[in-house]
């Protein structure tokens, strides 16, 4: 009998030793996996956007999504910060792609006047890859994607792409989203980068444009594509959407040259000129003047219309020089 319950309480110890570790492996792959710790990015009354750190909880990766949207949307009660998310934008559907998060919102987010949106896209990207598992953002309006001017939709937006200043006013200070085009880090193709920038009432976009562009990418996943040493002369649009960009003669001579580099440069600033709604097309002058070629391989006498992609670059140019 004692050797009975002897055995009896060997087999419970062993049972414990066995079962309580696995209690606790359980308890972190299902309790823990559910909480997250997100920044949310609102609006201070002193200018600046700002995080606030919170705990969420959900039963899975779309019930985090959606608490978090949702917890974004209702704003915060810390002293002096104002809500991100007009009321005019509702979130119709939320869903994971590749490590995006996939936003459909309503067509309200079309209303929103200019600084409206820039503070809720930023808010939205910012916000969502606090997220461990969320690398990027789609945004998509009742259905339908984002798209550039020139008719391409919007990737994914993420912290080094979608870049916001230190300071962002949501009073008289009026911010404007720049779709700037660099080369990717491999200099075979364009890629975007989406900056907050302030508008300067004294100074046209397209010199501003420009000024972005020498100035070169802010992420690390871009390269710049014009030589820094260049100088704006002049940049005007006319009625029928033809920007003149007038150069310095640096942006010919301290260019390395190079086929790919030199229509990476061109390029890249004819699809972030394009980008801007007045214009249309890009005529390029040095020093006031019109040149045959850009260095050694690609003649820049004609205007440039934007093109979708280096890929195309054969067919694209034929049909907008021709």
């Amino acid at each position: 009998m004692a050797q009975t319950k002897f055995r009896k309480a060997i087999v419970m110890i062993i049972v414990l030793i066995v079962l309580v570790p696995c209690a606790f492996i359980l308890y972190d792959s299902v309790v823990a996996s559910g909480e997250e710790k997100v920044e949310f990015y609102f609006m201070n009354s002193d200018g600046m956007m700002k995080p606030v750190k919170k705990e969420i909880r959900g039963e899975n990766t779309e019930d985090i999504l959606v608490t978090t949207l949702n917890t974004l949307k209702e704003g915060t009660t810390a002293e002096g910060m104002l809500p991100s998310i007009p009321n005019e934008v509702e979130f119709l559907s939320v869903g994971v792609v590749n490590d995006n998060a996939v936003i459909d919102v309503s067509n309200g987010y079309h209303r929103l006047k200019n600084t409206e949106e820039v503070i809720c896209r930023s808010a939205l990207v910012w916000t969502l890859t606090s997220l461990d598992f969320i690398e990027g953002v789609v945004l998509t309006v009742e259905g339908q994607p984002l798209r550039s001017n020139n008719g391409a939709e919007l990737g994914p937006m993420n912290r080094s792409n979608m870049i916001i200043t230190p300071e962002i006013s949501a009073e008289t200070t009026e911010y404007a989203i720049l779709t700037l085009y660099f080369a990717n880090i491999n200099y075979t193709d364009l890629q975007t980068e989406e900056r907050v920038i302030e508008v300067n009432a004294n100074q046209t976009s397209e010199k501003t444009v420009l000024e972005q562009l020498i100035a070169g990418p802010e992420g690390t996943d871009v390269q710049s594509t014009v030589p820094f040493e260049t100088k704006i002369r002049d940049v005007t649009t006319t009625k029928d959407g033809i920007c003149y960009v007038n150069l310095s003669n640096d942006f010919v001579t301290k260019h390395t040259g190079g086929e790919m580099a030199e229509k990476l440069t061109i390029y890249s600033i004819v699809n972030s000129l394009c980008e801007l709604d007045h214009v249309d097309k890009v005529q390029f002058l040095i020093e006031g003047k019109k040149v045959d070629k850009f260095k050694e391989h690609l003649e820049i006498k004609t205007p440039f219309t934007a093109i979708s992609s280096m890929r195309n670059f054969e067919g694209e140019t034929a049909k907008n020089q021709g």
